[in-house]
């Protein structure tokens, strides 16, 4: 018997002419006749036989892992990555090379890969068993954005370099692509940050929202005031909130992204504002209690009815690969989680407050300048003029 976990569920087959698609929910089976590698072996008595070599999802998983284990990256990031494996995987099966090794694959496998990202959308239809809709994965809809794909190349470059300088493999794949043309796989072209402005966040503020909008409003305000990313902001419980000395409000936290790789544990301190406090007193940080199957795509589409809904409307400029050129949008379509954390910093930059001084980031940050020192109550003077509070 043979046996790959792939994205949603368990494919086993006999003889890789009959698969069986074992979701994991429930007990139902699907059978189908498409996949025709798979990873690893059983005997017939259900024991594990260890594979002469590891194949390349396999090694990469274990990379993966091995990262996790070592603090190189936090459960958020791992959670990430672990989908970034999957959809390897995905293209590996589609291309009949699921058995394939480190060793085996090519620098034209990786040009392949990167065509694959962009438009998995299109093998959906195709594939239906390797894109089932469970725990919430959704398959993919449209052409993929060239951020996404360079991320997942540079993860694969990343652990390409690993199997290098272990002399596990002789060269990294991505050593056999021209430089001229892996800088220009490698190049990411960013939108312009899209943000709100000052008085666009008190016209969402001031507005009063109907109920099925009024989560999203509390989130969103909240996050605006603090400024963490969206995984942080959720996580935060009352025992994160405190009063200084000074009796200033503040949250104090360690960002779930870097937790791993930090050398220290020193949390970031934000100072509250007088919305957030409000917000805070009155949900005592239990935003979601009535939203049990709250998740980011479903907060994302009731962000962007709150903007509509409070009139923020504004033309802002994205760039459409399907035309290589900008195309102008309504801000409340292209809203996401991360609106609010440019917000913050965006209006921080405003009054001249770098982000070690609002706390964002741990001293040594690349993406950041140096630290400044600022105490607490310094930060919440800067903060109350930033928030016009």
């Amino acid at each position: 018997m043979e046996k790959i976990t792939i994205y949603g569920g368990t494919v086993i087959a006999g003889d890789c002419s009959v698969v069986r698609l074992q979701k994991e929910e429930g007990n139902n089976t699907f059978y189908y006749t498409t996949v025709t590698q798979m990873l690893s072996t059983l005997d017939a008595s259900g024991a594990t036989d260890v594979p002469e070599a590891e194949t390349l999802c396999q090694r990469f998983v274990r990379y993966l892992d091995d990262a996790r284990r070592d603090g190189v990256i936090g459960d958020a990031r791992y959670a990430v990555a672990i989908g970034k494996a999957r959809k390897l995987q995905r293209f590996l099966i589609i291309s009949g090379r699921a058995s394939i090794t480190p060793n085996n694959f090519t620098a034209d496998m990786v040009l392949e890969f990167r065509k694959f990202v962009y438009d998995e959308y299109k093998y959906v239809p195709i594939h239906p068993e390797l894109y089932p809709r469970t725990n919430g994965h959704r398959p993919p809809t449209k052409r993929c954005c060239n951020s996404t794909v360079v991320h997942d190349l540079k993860l694969l470059q990343a652990f390409f370099a690993e199997l290098e300088n272990a002399d596990e493999i002789l060269h990294s794949p991505f050593r056999k692509i021209s430089a001229k043309k892996r800088r220009t796989i490698m190049h990411v072209m960013y939108d312009d940050p899209v943000f709100l402005r000052s008085e666009e966040l008190k016209q969402v503020m001031q507005t009063e929202v109907p109920p099925n909008l009024q989560w999203a409003k509390d989130i969103f305000v909240l996050n605006c005031a603090i400024g963490c990313r969206i995984s942080d902001l959720l996580r935060l419980t009352l025992d994160k909130v405190a009063v200084s000395d000074d009796g200033i409000p503040y949250v104090h936290y360690i960002p779930s992204k870097t937790v791993g790789s930090q050398t220290t544990n020193k949390e970031i301190v934000t100072p509250l504002i007088e919305p957030a406090v409000e917000i805070i007193r009155r949900t005592n940080l239990k935003l979601l209690d009535n939203k049990p199957n709250y998740g980011k795509q479903r907060y994302n589409k009731t962000l962007r009815k709150l903007l509509q809904y409070c009139g923020i409307n504004r033309q802002v400029n994205l760039f459409s690969p399907d035309i290589c050129d900008n195309i102008s949008k309504p801000l409340y379509e292209v809203a996401t989680s991360k609106l609010a954390r440019k917000t913050h910093i965006d209006m921080l930059n405003k009054v001249q407050i770098n982000y070690y001084a609002a706390g964002l980031h741990r001293t040594g940050s690349d993406a950041v300048f140096r630290y400044t020192s600022l105490e607490l109550t310094d930060r919440n003077v800067l903060m109350k003029a930033a928030f016009s509070v």
